[in-house]
């Protein structure tokens, strides 16, 4: 296996640090070394590029030119923060004014492997290994996958295969739902929180209607979205939802037998997580 660093660095971390503790905890579960990339920017988010776009790039690249110094290649803990890099190595790749000033201010490989967590799973550790360990299967549950805002947005990065083919190993089954492609309002959330949530609780409950037990999520900020403030959504559109929120680690402990709330990260959940 090639060497990966973590970029666990990622957004409202009170709120989202189960995303980060399932995923190293599943590193060390599988014995595999991806040390979290230190002293590193947090992610300020896709949604940011609007705003200031070269503040967007330049933190970005700054957390490019530490992989680089690494000498390694990046994980992604979630992926808004891989959409987030990959915009701005692309960016580097094909925009030469752009490559000339940050190559003042950093150095930063051109060949670096930005990977989501599910790729890396599926690529990298390989479907055999997950399959090795599985104690428990999801096969009587229904579950919604969403991918977020901007994976549903920037269609060059919205592959979902590789979540597909981790949920299904671990037998859980997939309900389809009309708002899968409806960004869940985080990035209007400052804002305009009542359209904000009103975007979330129209999606939470599009998905509870269509009977899963819960959500699996991709990102961040979709976690804070479901999670955070499900009560928030609940007010908003007049409608108990009460339905769990994971992570793809999250998920994967579980299946093999991990059932230690405080060890995945589950405890720190604002709605009660009840499979276990």
């Amino acid at each position: 296996m090639k060497k990966y660093v973590l970029y666990d660095s990622i957004i409202d971390v009170n709120s989202t640090s189960p995303l980060v503790k399932s995923t190293n905890k599943l590193f060390r579960f599988l014995n595999i070394k991806v040390p979290s990339l230190k002293n590193v920017p947090r992610d300020i988010g896709c949604e940011s590029i609007g705003l200031d776009e070269n503040a967007f790039h330049d933190a970005n690249a700054k957390i490019l030119s530490l992989v680089t110094e690494a000498k390694s290649d990046i994980v992604c803990a979630e992926d808004s923060s891989f959409l987030s890099l990959n915009l701005t190595l692309s960016k580097l790749k094909e925009d030469e004014k752009f490559k000339s000033a940050m190559e003042e201010k950093y150095q930063i490989s051109p060949e670096i492997n930005i990977l989501s967590l599910a790729d890396f799973l599926v690529n990298e550790v390989g479907i055999t290994k997950i399959k090795k360990n599985i104690k428990n299967s999801f096969e009587k549950f229904n579950a919604a996958l969403y991918l977020g805002s901007y994976q549903c947005q920037v269609k060059r990065y919205s592959d979902n295969s590789n979540y597909n083919k981790l949920l299904e190993t671990i037998g859980l089954n997939l309900v389809d739902y009309d708002l899968k492609n409806q960004v869940c309002g985080y990035e209007i959330n400052d804002v305009n929180s009542a359209l904000s949530y009103k975007l979330a609780g129209s999606l939470m409950l599009d998905i509870f209607d269509n009977a899963a037990d819960f959500v699996v999520i991709s990102d961040a900020r979709s976690f804070v979205m479901f999670d955070k403030h499900q009560k928030e959504l609940e007010k908003r559109v007049g409608r108990d939802i009460d339905l769990s929120v994971f992570g793809i680690a999250e998920l994967l402990l579980l299946s093999f037998g991990v059932v230690n709330k405080s060890d995945i990260g589950l405890d720190n959940h604002a709605v009660e997580v009840k499979l276990i």
